[in-house]
C-alpha cells in the first residue's frame, strides 16, 4: 500500500500515515510525501498512491472534499495524537510562520505582536526559521530539534483526527 500525505519529513501527517500503514497493512507499505494536501489528492486521483491521509483540522479540507466528489471519497477516520507541538525560535524578531492549522497556538502562547506568514507544513516552518527567513514558528518538537531551534512553548501532543481518502 502506498499512502500519500503532507511532507516534508517530520510532519504530523507523515507520522499519522506511518501509523495507518502499521495498523491497516501490517507495516507493509510506504509513505509518499507531497508539498501540500491538495497535491497529495492529485497524486491519489492520478494513481500515484492508493490512499491519502489528511488532518481533519486542515482549514481547506472542505474544499478538497467537495471539489472532488466524483473522483475521491473519505473512506474512514481515525484518531492519532500529533507529535508534541511547540513554538520555536531561531532569532529574536517579528517574522513568524506557521502552517494554517495550528497558527492559533501563537495566540494561545500570548504571542500577538508578530507578522505571521502561512507556510505549507509545520516542518517546513522550522526549516525556514533555521534558514533565517523567519524568526519564530509553530512546529513539531522533532522538527525544532532537527533544526536546532530554541523551544519557547511546548503544548505537548494534541489529540487529532485523520481522514483517509480513496479513489471512487
Amino acid at each position: 500500500m502506498k499512502v500519500g500525505t503532507l511532507g516534508p519529513a517530520l510532519t504530523n501527517s507523515e507520522k499519522a500515515a506511518e501509523y495507518y500503514i502499521f495498523k491497516e497493512a501490517s507495516n507493509e507499505g510506504e509513505v509518499q510525501l507531497y508539498t501540500t494536501p491538495e497535491l497529495s489528492i492529485e497524486g491519489l486521483k492520478n494513481g500515484e498512491v492508493d490512499k491519502v491521509i489528511l488532518c481533519v483540522v486542515y482549514p481547506k479540507l472542505n474544499d478538497i472534499v467537495f471539489k472532488n466528489l466524483d473522483k475521491i471519497r473519505m473512506s474512514s477516520l481515525f484518531h492519532f495524537n500529533t507529535m508534541p507541538m511547540v513554538i520555536a525560535e531561531g532569532a529574536k524578531g517579528s517574522r513568524a510562520c506557521s502552517h494554517p492549522a495550528p497558527v492559533e497556538l501563537f495566540k494561545a502562547a500570548g504571542i500577538t505582536d508578530k507578522d505571521i506568514t502561512l507556510v505549507d507544513s509545520n516542518s517546513k516552518a522550522a526549516q525556514l526559521v533555521k534558514e533565517n527567513k523567519y524568526d519564530l514558528c509553530v512546529t513539531t518538537l522533532k522538527a525544532a530539534e532537527k533544526f536546532d531551534l530554541k523551544i519557547i512553548k511546548d503544548f505537548g501532543e494534541v489529540p487529532m483526527g485523520w481522514a483517509v481518502f480513496e479513489r471512487v
